[in-house]
């Protein structure tokens, strides 16, 4: 299987402290389901219709929207941003 690092592309954000991933394939992500289901590893921060934001365990927060893209803050460099973006794919179940 791919690794789900090399199904994104990465690049930092105008504010020049988060790290957006956007999938380089079209994907759909089920926010509904994520509503109501514990996601391993991460906590449940905001839920609306069109995003989620989610905080993992070691600080970052994740905001996941419908079509895949995310955005990392918090991250401490752009190899843990990538490793959150990756787990997040992981969590939700998003076949690339």
């Amino acid at each position: 299987m791919e690794d789900r690092q090399d199904s994104l592309f990465f690049k930092l954000c105008s504010d020049h402290l988060s790290i957006e991933a956007i999938p380089r394939r079209a994907i759909r992500v089920d926010i509904a389901n994520l509503k109501d289901r514990a996601i391993l590893g991460h906590e449940l921060m905001l839920w609306t219709p069109h995003f989620v934001v989610l905080r993992n365990e070691e600080g970052q927060e994740i905001t996941l929207r419908r079509d895949g893209r995310m955005v990392i803050r918090k991250a401490e460099s752009e190899s843990v941003a990538k490793r959150a973006a990756a787990e997040v794919m992981k969590a939700v179940c998003v076949v690339f």
